[in-house]
């Protein structure tokens, strides 16, 4: 007999095809893999294990959003990830994606000298991410990032708290082209003007040291604010998290030349500067893909005609994410108009306010707006029937509008009454992949001609959600810096 067919049909497959294949199924199915022969566990431990959260201590606790820690076992787990770390250089190699949730009130000697000595293996590590809030205020030793920078020579992405500023000479031979410096006290008053005053020095050296290598950047206002020129000249990538201060917003529509992508958060007071900026700058940043304004405040409809008209001369934009949480559909109407018009828009994130009134004119309205092209749609529909003149239809076509859009694969829906559900959402539209309804999130698959619905992300899935976690930029991107845990879900 020919001893080609004594080999199983699976090896004779290259490994390279397999890790293909797996990449298109779920994580749930890799993970499943790692049981069935040798052959699968060797690829799919690549997979499983590229991307790592390290827990330290409860974010839960730490973010008040429980008394009484929920996963008891994460100390015993990160035992285990750093134990096999450090004795295992191979799997080690995996890790590519790094998070770590620091949230103990202090971490042990021990704790951050074993955590020093795993990122010390990790040679493939490209991300890597530090999570911390003021009420623990846990910051990587000064050990921990010179290891980090003296031995993950292929890191492009690194997010810490802008007090780790003080390690400025690890941070200067991190090769990155992404940084990011998150605000850790912003709600302490003055607390971003505090802090740049302490670092600006400091972060002028960090500049000065990535120029012609730094293309994304996410930091507070005040920081972007003291970039040198010719950094805010090679950024392709802004977003400004902690959007205080603004009376400087020009300089980004008359220097950031190269720039696809602008997030800004503005969260407290009306961004009045903003305004001005996007009327007197309508053709600014010509070569915008993606767009991302979270502004809590009310905006006028001279203001909402303003943004409207800078978003038309974009015409490269793919993606568009508005957030105000209390525009009515009528005030909307210059920006709906606008993304009508979007022939070339794949993904849109918009909040929209009923206040006396939801009827079929206002659904019609969303229909006709949201372009075909759509592959991914975040709605949040902001409205309570007991303020309402009267209750809305019982009839409304909310499921008609979702299926209604025929590449639709990504779809996640914020309602304060149910509208829709995950089993009619998954069986209405054919192409779904992940669906989403505040908080809960769960995978589509097709099996046999029938919807199966995957497990809820568990929260710290959606709390401390990436890129690797929806398996699409865009996907993250859309649902990035939304809060989702602040709501109670049905």
């Amino acid at each position: 007999m020919d001893v080609d067919y004594q080999i199983q049909w699976t090896e004779r497959l290259p490994p390279e095809i397999w890790q293909i294949v797996l990449r298109s199924t779920s994580f749930k199915t890799t993970r499943d893999c790692l049981g069935v022969s040798r052959l699968f566990y060797n690829i799919a431990v690549r997979e499983v294990f590229s991307s790592l959260r390290i827990h330290f201590g409860s974010w839960e606790v730490a973010c008040a959003y429980t008394d009484e820690a929920s996963e008891g076992d994460s100390e015993r787990k990160t035992c285990g990830l750093l134990l096999r770390i450090v004795t295992d250089p191979i799997f080690a190699s995996y890790v590519k994606h790094l998070d770590i949730l620091a949230f103990a009130d202090k971490l042990a000697p021990f704790e951050m000298h074993s955590l020093t000595k795993a990122i010390g293996a990790m040679s493939n590590l490209r991300t890597f991410r530090w999570h911390t809030v003021h009420q623990t205020f846990t910051l990587p030793s000064n050990d921990l990032l010179a290891t980090l920078a003296l031995t993950s020579g292929r890191i492009c992405e690194y997010s810490l708290p802008i007090q780790c500023l003080d390690a400025l000479q690890s941070l200067k031979r991190l090769p990155a082209t992404s940084l990011s410096l998150q605000l850790v006290h912003p709600n302490t008053p003055d607390a971003e003007s505090d802090l740049h005053d302490v670092y600006r020095t400091t972060l002028a050296l960090l500049f000065e040291a990535y120029r012609g290598s730094l293309t994304h950047l996410s930091a507070p206002s005040q920081v972007i604010w003291g970039c040198p020129i010719s950094t805010l000249q090679d950024l392709t990538h802004l977003s400004i998290n902690h959007a205080e201060h603004l009376s400087n917003i020009a300089l980004l529509f008359h220097h950031c030349i190269r720039l696809e992508s602008l997030d800004i958060q503005y969260p407290r007071k009306p961004p009045t500067d903003l305004y001005k900026a996007l009327a007197a700058n309508p053709a600014a940043l010509p070569h915008l893909t993606h767009l991302k304004l979270r502004l809590y405040p009310p905006m006028n409809r001279s203001q909402l005609k303003a943004l409207a008209k800078f978003i038309r001369s974009k015409k490269k934009l793919r993606c568009f994410d508005f957030s105000d949480w209390s525009s009515s559909i009528e005030e909307l109407a210059p920006v709906l108009s606008v993304i009508e018009s979007l022939s070339g828009l794949e993904v849109l994130g918009i909040d929209i306010a009923f206040e006396a009134t939801l009827g079929h004119k206002d659904v019609a309205i969303m229909r006709r707006t949201i372009p075909k092209t759509i592959t991914a749609l975040r709605l949040r529909l902001v409205y309570s029937e007991m303020n309402m003149v009267e209750p809305p239809p019982k009839d409304l076509p909310w499921l008609e509008l979702w299926a209604g859009l025929p590449k639709l694969a990504f779809a996640h829906v914020d309602d304060d009454e149910p509208t829709v559900w995950y089993d009619d959402l998954a069986h209405a539209i054919k192409t779904l992949e992940l669906v989403g309804r505040r908080s809960d999130f769960r995978g589509v698959e097709r099996i046999d001609g029938k919807v199966v619905l995957g497990d809820y992300w568990s929260d710290t899935k959606v709390h401390f959600r990436t890129v690797q976690d929806f398996g699409c930029e865009d996907w993250e991107w859309l649902m990035r810096g939304h809060d989702l845990l602040d709501d109670t879900n049905y």
